[in-house]
């Protein structure tokens, strides 16, 4: 009996199974209850009634402070979260898939310190930099970082992958620390509240540049996700079968870097997503395809930022913790229980 099912969208198609369809419909249930959460819990708490008559449209008078709270503040925030996850819990994806390392994580590229270099550098010595620019340059910098140390490390040794990684994350840090001891006061502290990743700048402008950047990435991803899959069956295999692998690797590294980069530029260094959300959705949907795990791993990483972020804004208030604070006190633990569940794997 055929236990798959193919879905179709225009010239594309994929192959799932009903069980995968329902864990994936299980995932975004649970980013639902997250944002319904997000949405009501704050300083000052609003009913879900009232969250109610704001989507159906029965009670729309601007003048409401739960509209005032909901539509101007926390939900513009919510959406940021959850692109912002999406991205880098698929850029993470993408990366042990294309590396067959269940440790690569863009961050391991220096990506994320690459991009925070870049970034502040612009801010602070081109202060007129439109926001529009933000993402090109953390992209360059995220770019020129993992060019770095794919080509130091090589591919001998997952070992010397996650040693070259670590090794110029470290680098590109001290760099970085150098950069802020340079700065006044002021703009000390503003880098430093946005390099522990930081949600509070968000603007509907930035959810619409990370929303744009995701949804091509996306579509490029579902573009390649055939050839992903003969790809996971080795080089050999899939050269024989007309894929261009190494073509095909390039191509999925640089979205990636893009997708990890540009969050960057708007979110600060936040980190765990990339690396633990994927273990997740792998976790819950073993043997899945590759847009299947793709997807899984976006919604996971949609969840966690999204949680964290409701986490660090509610449970000081008035006081707000930094959203990469949150992820990292929660990832660490997360992280270090999947390598001990499959230490004999990586």
């Amino acid at each position: 009996m055929n236990r798959y099912r193919v879905l179709r969208l225009g010239r594309f198609s994929v192959r799932v199974m009903p069980s995968r369809l329902t864990i994936l419909l299980a995932l975004f249930l649970c980013l639902l209850l997250v944002a319904l959460w997000s949405l009501t819990a704050g300083s000052q708490h609003i009913p879900a009634s009232a969250l109610w008559s704001l989507v159906t449209a029965t009670n729309t008078d601007p003048a409401m402070t739960e509209a005032l709270v909901v539509l101007d503040f926390r939900l513009s925030r919510l959406t940021l979260a959850m692109v912002a996850g999406a991205m880098l819990g698929i850029a993470g994806a993408i990366m042990q898939a294309t590396t067959r390392n269940g440790l690569a994580d863009p961050g391991l590229l220096g990506v994320r310190e690459g991009a925070s270099l870049a970034v502040l550098g612009c801010l602070f010595l081109l202060p007129s930099l439109p926001v529009m620019l933000r993402p090109v340059a953390g992209i360059a910098g995220g770019m020129a970082s993992a060019a770095i140390v794919l080509m130091l490390s090589g591919a001998t040794s997952r070992l010397r992958f996650v040693l070259t990684g670590i090794g110029f994350s470290w680098f590109l840090s001290a760099l970085l620390l150098i950069l802020m001891a340079s700065l006044d006061i002021r703009n000390l502290q503003t880098a430093m509240i946005w390099m522990a990743g930081n949600l509070q700048g968000a603007s509907w402008t930035v959810v619409s540049i990370l929303s744009v950047i995701l949804v091509i990435a996306f579509g490029l991803l579902l573009m390649t996700a055939r050839a992903a899959d003969v790809q996971a069956l080795g080089e050999h295999a899939a050269t024989a079968l007309g894929v261009h692998s190494r073509l095909l690797s390039v191509l999925h590294v640089t979205l990636a870097v893009t997708l990890t980069a540009s969050c960057v530029s708007f979110t600060g260094s936040i980190g765990f997503v990339g690396l633990i959300g994927p273990h997740i959705a792998r976790l819950l949907l073993p043997a899945g395809s590759y847009p299947v795990l793709v997807i899984g791993a976006g919604l996971t990483g949609a969840t966690l930022v999204a949680a964290s972020d409701t986490i660090a804004r509610t449970a000081f208030s008035p006081l707000e913790l930094p959203t990469g604070l949150v992820l990292s006190a929660v990832g660490a633990p997360t992280l270090l229980a999947l390598l001990w569940f499959h230490r004999h794997r990586l």
